[in-house]
């Protein structure tokens, strides 16, 4: 375990994982003794890392710390990736981004979650009774986890998988600190020109009398009434593309991995289906879906246990930093099924303005994977020792291994 801090701090070497998927031990010893600490990135830009609970939440839910990275030289953490495109959703303060939000809200509500159960319901179980009947033993990243979540960004956006494709060599580019600087920025072009194809190509069957039948035709209307702007349509399009499979696909492998190793508590799931939502919930408290955040800008001088943030500076809240802090959760490390209800799991999906958009999605989406994967498939087990199975990089934003061999 780490006993000191280094003068300085970078990021990702100062901070090596614990190894399967659990956030660094640096956090633990910076949130005890140095809970605002500098921390410089891949980019050369240099942040204000903030690792106790309270703070996080304080500033995710504050209008002095803003979302948008966008202006020339803007503090990304490693080059021009999709936090520097203007208009994008993710780039937007209130007032702004609440006019986007509102346009896309209805198709990540809880209604638009349960419409989408039957389709995740059916793809899950197709991949679960082909990867049950073909080779044995087979890596459930590729046989299940990332087709499924490819068919459910199809499902949501309405594209077609072909055309979908075009996008997957792209996006590790979008999401992969080690990425030469104008690497991103080729691919953040050429998503955008992604994201304008699948526009023009929605607009050309676009209806004024008919009700937008997904995200994209929703923003398509917008843009039509004048409500937002072509900036903000051309963006957010490119930006839901990035995020609308990446971010579930690690959590069905990681959880899939924490579940095996955690045998008596699957036996009490398999015994109680009605607590496949509170696994899913621990699962993503305990793991997050990455070891980073993407950082916000000081708008107003601030001071913040004795550190002077000033106006232009950068602040990276990591939420696994948040949910892994002892002050809030009884032994954060362990995989827990009874944590009580102070020891909030909700604020995995952040807090504030950009409490994250696809949190009913996500949630029924992986109740629906894991518990279908493991009813298909009650023998299921893992086909290497823990030990030996490889992780992602520090250097990447999910935080899942890079494959997962399976039996059963």
């Amino acid at each position: 375990m780490a006993t000191t801090i280094p003068d300085e701090l970078t990021w990702p070497d100062s901070f090596p994982t614990r190894g399967h998927g659990l956030p660094p031990e640096m956090f633990d010893l910076l949130r005890r003794e140095r809970p605002v600490a500098q921390v410089t990135f891949p980019s050369g830009h240099r942040a204000w890392l903030v690792t106790r609970r309270t703070d996080i939440t304080a500033i995710g839910s504050s209008r002095n710390f803003s979302r948008d990275l966008t202006c020339p030289g803007g503090q990304r953490i490693a080059g021009d990736d999709f936090n520097s495109v203007p208009g994008g959703i993710f780039n937007l303060d209130p007032p702004e981004h609440t006019t986007v939000r509102r346009v896309v809200q209805p198709f990540f509500s809880p209604a638009a979650a349960k419409a989408l159960e039957p389709a995740i319901s059916l793809a899950a179980s197709d991949l679960a009774t082909a990867l049950r009947d073909g080779p044995n033993p087979a890596d459930l990243h590729r046989a299940y986890a990332h087709p499924l979540a490819a068919t459910l960004a199809c499902d949501l956006m309405r594209v077609a998988p072909r055309q979908r494709r075009k996008i997957v060599p792209r996006l590790r580019s979008q999401v992969d600190y080690t990425t030469p600087a104008a690497k991103i920025d080729t691919s953040t072009r050429w998503m955008l020109d992604f994201a304008t194809e699948v526009i023009e190509a929605k607009s050309a069957d676009y209806e004024v009398e008919r009700e937008p039948r997904d995200p994209v035709e929703a923003l398509i209307r917008a843009h039509h009434d004048g409500t937002i702007t072509s900036e903000h349509l051309h963006a957010t399009v490119m930006y839901l593309f990035v995020t609308s499979a990446e971010p579930v696909t690690g959590p069905v492998t990681t959880g899939v991995y924490t579940l095996l190793r955690h045998g008596d508590q699957l036996a009490r799931i398999r015994r109680d289906p009605g607590l496949w939502p509170t696994a899913v919930a621990e699962l993503l408290r305990l793991h997050h879906n990455g070891m980073t955040s993407m950082p916000r800008v000081a708008l107003a001088d601030t001071e913040l246990h004795g550190v002077r943030i000033r106006a232009g500076d950068a602040v990276v809240t990591p939420w696994v930093a948040a949910t892994w802090d002892p002050e809030h959760y009884k032994q954060p490390e362990r995989f827990r099924l009874d944590r009580g209800t102070r020891e909030d799991p909700a604020i995995t999906f952040g807090t504030g303005p950009h409490f994250c958009l696809g949190v009913n999605i996500a949630r029924l989406y992986l109740q629906t994977a894991l518990s279908t994967l493991f009813t298909h498939l009650p023998d299921l087990t893992l086909a290497a020792k823990h030990e030996d199975i490889a992780w992602e990089p520090d250097t990447y934003l999910f935080t899942r291994p890079t494959e997962l061999p399976v039996t059963w």
